[in-house]
């Protein structure tokens, strides 16, 4: 049986112990960084599950520990914060896995699977149970992009769900196609100067989609392998810093146009836009980029963000 430390103080720890137990885990309960880190001297643990804001010493000294004595334990952080108001040190520490409370079922025991086995790690059908139907579409070229994205959409909708949010969608699908297209074959300059291309022969991306009873998902990869967890979070905490950035100059007036880029927006719109995503990677071969929807169409709505990076061991 799977281990799993939840280090929480508040009363929530008891509903995140319930869920573990009931999904066949057995758990550990603490309220502090400091209790945790004398519960790991005597005992084993698959996962660790963390509050953010703990008596005495924090989270993120807790990762620091960890990262440092037990770098094999995956941790989640959890928070009921806006997470980019402390991204700073989640960039700073390589922190890959933040849920905002309260958690949500599917999506928290997803990942800890993931965490703790390193299996099962790609593939929409690992993310979308009972899958019925899923297509996929090749993309050779950045101008065959936005006609991938229409069928999909169109699929989608001949699928009988309803899309409330095209513009969003069309936005985010958008976005990590050209990342996968021109970002993961060392095309950036010309992304940046905004030249078409046409990948190398025997060089493709692949877009998956397809639908269970009640959602529908998307998967976009690459196999390159050139996205890190670090990359990932850098690319992120420059829209944050970004954002703070234009608040401030709202306020003051300054001018601050040479200061902003489009770089990074892509990641930052996917964790805000989409409903259940998770960035995949295993460094040198793949990287996927999954995206799940509820078929009420739910999941635009821009609220606090999570984080969710999966590394596949080597």
């Amino acid at each position: 049986m799977r281990n799993i430390l939840v280090v929480d103080f508040s009363s929530y720890k008891e509903a995140i112990a319930s869920l573990l137990r009931e999904n066949g885990y057995a758990v550990d309960l603490c309220g502090s960084a400091y209790d945790a880190m004398a519960k790991m001297k005597v005992a084993d643990y698959d996962l660790i599950v963390s509050e953010v804001e703990l008596p005495g010493d924090n989270a993120f000294d807790l990762y620091y520990y960890v990262n440092k004595n037990y770098p094999y334990i995956p941790m989640i952080m959890t928070t009921d914060r806006d997470i980019d108001t402390f991204f700073s040190r989640i960039f700073e520490q390589g922190i890959g896995n933040v849920l905002c409370k309260p958690l949500k079922k599917n999506e928290f025991l997803n990942l800890a699977e993931k965490l703790i086995t390193k299996e099962n790690i790609f593939g929409l059908e690992n993310y979308l149970p009972g899958l019925i139907e899923q297509n996929k579409i090749i993309v050779t070229a950045s101008m065959q992009i936005q006609k991938a994205i229409r069928a999909i959409i169109e699929s989608i909708e001949a699928w009988g769900f309803t899309l409330k949010n095209k513009v969003p969608l069309n936005l985010v699908l958008n976005e990590m196609a050209i990342n996968a297209v021109y970002h993961s074959h060392g095309l950036t300059r010309e992304k940046e100067a905004r030249i078409q291309v046409r990948l190398k022969e025997g060089e493709h991306v692949d877009i998956f989609f397809g639908r269970s009873g009640s959602k529908y998902g998307i998967a976009i990869v690459d196999y390159n392998g050139i996205l890190t967890k670090m990359r990932i979070l850098e690319s992120i905490n420059r829209v944050v810093e970004q954002s703070m950035l234009l608040e401030k100059a709202f306020e003051t007036g300054d001018d601050v146009s040479d200061l902003i880029s489009e770089t990074g927006r892509g990641f930052d719109l996917v964790r805000k836009l989409s409903g259940e995503y998770y960035f995949i990677i295993k460094e040198g071969e793949r990287t996927e980029v999954i995206l799940i929807f509820d078929g009420s169409g739910k999941g635009f709505e821009e609220s606090r963000s999570s984080l969710k990076i999966i590394e596949a061991g080597s």
